[in-house]
């Protein structure tokens, strides 16, 4: 039986270490993607949040104006545009109700805040009561 030369081993054993140094990097690699990862998508959500939350407030408002309104407006259907956000609103004294729709791009798609409250004839009543 012929034993191999010690050089020959050397190789195969060298050759063994880069292939697990190249895996080694390679998840390496992977991990600091994933890391790299966190801070762009907390950004995101976090804008997505200050956008989510100013469709709030317009649509809180453009609401307490509906009830603020005299029945003698008494069903109003309209669309503004404030900034990024388009606003759609309907009030209906026969349904009994007012409804605000704010439309934006979003950050990654489209997106939509949808608010109704019930109304009546004498709503307006609360908004000037307010105001005294």
């Amino acid at each position: 039986m012929r034993k191999k030369p010690k050089a020959f081993v050397r190789q195969k054993r060298k050759a063994f270490a880069l292939a697990e140094s190249i895996i080694a990097l390679l998840i390496l690699a992977i991990a600091l993607l994933a890391m790299a990862l966190v801070p762009i998508m907390s950004s995101k959500l976090a804008l997505q949040t200050v956008q989510k939350e100013q469709a709030l407030v317009l649509a809180y408002e453009r609401l307490d104006a509906l009830e603020a309104l005299k029945p003698q407006s008494a069903d109003i259907t309209s669309t503004d545009t404030v900034g990024m956000y388009t606003v759609s609103f309907d009030r209906s004294l026969a349904r009994g109700n007012g409804i605000v729709q704010v439309s934006w791009g979003g950050i990654t798609q489209p997106s939509t805040v949808t608010l109704q409250r019930d109304m009546s004839e004498e709503s307006y009543l609360t908004a000037i009561q307010y105001k005294e």
